[in-house]
């Protein structure tokens, strides 16, 4: 199996139908054991007893492993582990465990092989910054079209009352129709705990634009209205009943480039990272244990 977009289906189906076996994935060759699996739940909840071990944490996790491994498999053909850097690391590292007794603890075998392994990985992302940086064109032209992109668009505050009961969230159309408060309205009806300090109104504004593209039907319900007016029927999605109050709205202005230049560079070079990922994915065979 080759397509990396394949792997979620794949995982979902580990994780389902009572599926025993113990080799859960092959990555070129590499097994996952199950146990790998159980040792990283177990890790988690000793520090966050209140998350449960669900089909949906296993998933991430097994998916982390699998892009762990691909990582460092290619960290290891380009012989990063050989580079002064790493040997400097690795040495200081095993120093430091020596020097505190960590070395006699009985998982220091593990520990220092995830140790390795996340050196491997940073290895991997400081070769792809080397080989491939961001130039100050890719820079300036991505700025552009941010720029040209959002030209003569609007950002917006944002108030939302989000309710699993559509009862409610009528009630709170209706109370606002009255000219009642949106703070003290959401602090009725919204079952987000949060909004009992916030009032309901987010302290960040959002570009329309961004809304248009990650919540459509937000998006469609609010791009016309005006500052202080509200959604007259709820916005219904996951169960879940939304009003959403124009707190403010102003033309949006992008920063100035110099402003942001910086966080720009930072954002390519982590496509950059992703794309190297990818293709790591692409030319993989990731294959299921025998069933």
């Amino acid at each position: 199996m080759k397509k990396h977009y394949f792997l979620p289906a794949l995982i979902m189906a580990l994780f389902s139908g009572g599926l025993m076996a113990e080799t859960l994935l092959t990555v070129n060759g590499n097994k996952i054991d199950s146990r790998e699996i159980d040792r990283q739940i177990k890790l988690i909840r000793q520090d966050n007893p209140q998350i449960p071990d669900s089909p949906e944490l296993r998933n991430e996790l097994l998916s982390n492993t699998v892009t762990r491994i691909l990582v460092n498999q290619e960290a290891r053909r380009l012989k990063l582990e050989q580079g002064q850097e790493f040997k400097t690391a690795s040495e200081n590292a095993r120093k430091s465990a020596k020097e505190q007794g960590a070395d006699k603890h009985p998982d220091f075998k593990q520990q220092w092989e995830d140790f390795q392994a996340e050196l491997l990985a940073e290895a991997f992302v400081a070769h792809i910054v080397q080989t491939d940086p961001v130039s100050d064109q890719e820079v300036r032209q991505a700025y552009d079209e941010s720029k040209k992109y959002y030209e003569g668009s609007s950002e917006v505050r944002l108030g939302e009352i989000l309710t699993p009961k559509k009862a409610d969230a009528e009630q709170a159309i209706k109370d606002l129709k009255a000219k009642k408060p949106f703070t003290d309205t959401a602090r009725k009806y919204s079952a987000d705990p949060t909004v009992k300090q916030t009032g309901g109104i987010n302290p960040e504004f959002d570009a329309l634009k961004d809304l248009e593209q990650s919540v459509p039907p937000i998006y469609a319900a609010v791009k016309d209205l005006k500052k202080g007016q509200f959604t007259s029927t709820p916005v219904v999605g996951n169960g879940v009943f939304g009003i959403f109050y124009i707190h403010d709205k102003r033309p949006l202005q992008l920063p100035p480039f110099e402003q942001v230049q910086n966080n720009i560079r930072h954002n390519l070079q982590q496509q950059k990272i992703s794309r190297a990922v990818g293709a790591l994915y692409q030319k993989a065979t990731i294959t299921p244990a025998n069933k």
